[in-house]
């Protein structure tokens, strides 16, 4: 048995009990994928980062896993671990890689004493179909809503920064929070696209501060709904970028997790086709684990 530190993170939120919940695990390099799963569904997170090896402190090596599957890139995973670095290992600022199933990344650390600021750059973008008719018609009823419920002019599409989202635009912020799914239709459409992943946004009730209200659902991975998603609003961002006007300096501020009483906001720049999210987190608790 080897002592592992565990410690439950919450991202995109300087306030426990907010933002998007994650484990992240402490040394990983002996543990199995099977081992690592195990520990993810019994956290019981939407994702937990294994921290598997840091390079002379330059690359740091990690894994993500759902409560189902490995993943190859978890953003809020990603800032709940550069924080775990940050306050708890010894990390100092500066301009660091990340090395995970999607590739290396440039991740920065701004270090303060109990919030670091983290700053992550994903994959380059990449645009993919937009939904069918008959694809639309399945998604209006895995959501409940009628096809006047949603943008006409925003197209219903995949976007990818490292992992792929269908986005999908809803004219009002009430029906984005009071909506009902049928689980197994939304999972069947998943699979037939090849992504199970549906962000929903909303300019209804957005302001200077907030771009967009959002929320995200993939229960096809194991996740019911995301508090706050980091990797979608990257592709959330370049979408906004190539397809409206409400970009100004290529930023854009979205908050997620209102509907689940876990109320976060992700920032995000963009440069041409790549997404930088930023974020902090707080330390929830610490324990270990002996396998």
């Amino acid at each position: 048995m080897e002592d592992r530190t565990v410690w439950q993170i919450d991202a995109f939120t300087t306030s426990p009990f907010s933002g998007n919940p994650a484990g992240v695990v402490y040394p990983c390099d002996s543990l199995t994928a099977e081992e690592m799963l195990k520990i993810s569904r019994e956290l019981n997170n939407s994702e937990t980062a294994f921290i598997q090896r840091l390079d002379g402190c330059d690359v740091q090596h990690i894994r993500f896993f759902t409560v189902k599957q490995e993943v190859p890139l978890c953003t809020h995973a990603t800032v709940a671990s550069y924080h775990v670095l940050s306050t708890k290992l010894g990390l100092k600022s500066g301009e660091y890689r990340m090395q995970c199933k999607a590739g290396l990344l440039p991740v920065s650390v701004e270090s303060m004493p109990a919030h670091p600021r983290i700053r992550v750059t994903q994959k380059e973008g990449h645009f993919g179909p937009l939904l069918t008719e008959e694809q639309i018609m399945k998604l209006i009823e895995a959501l409940q809503l009628k096809p006047a419920s949603f943008y006409k002019d925003l197209p219903v599409q995949i976007v990818s920064t490292g992992n792929a989202k269908v986005l999908v635009g809803l004219k009002n912020k009430h029906e984005l929070d009071a909506l009902s799914l049928r689980r197994e239709v939304l999972i069947a459409l998943g699979e037939e696209l090849g992504v199970p992943g549906f962000y929903l946004y909303t300019f209804d009730q957005a302001d200077e501060q907030i771009t967009a209200h959002t929320r995200m659902f993939s229960p096809g991975s194991g996740v019911e709904e995301d508090p706050v998603t980091g990797n979608a609003a990257g592709a959330l961002a370049l979408y906004l970028s190539r397809y409206t006007n409400r970009m100004p300096e290529g930023r854009a501020t979205f908050m997620q997790g209102e509907a689940m009483g876990r109320q976060g906001v992700v920032s995000v720049i963009v440069n041409q086709l790549y997404a930088t999210v930023l974020g902090q987190a707080c330390t929830v608790f610490e324990t270990h684990l002996l396998l």
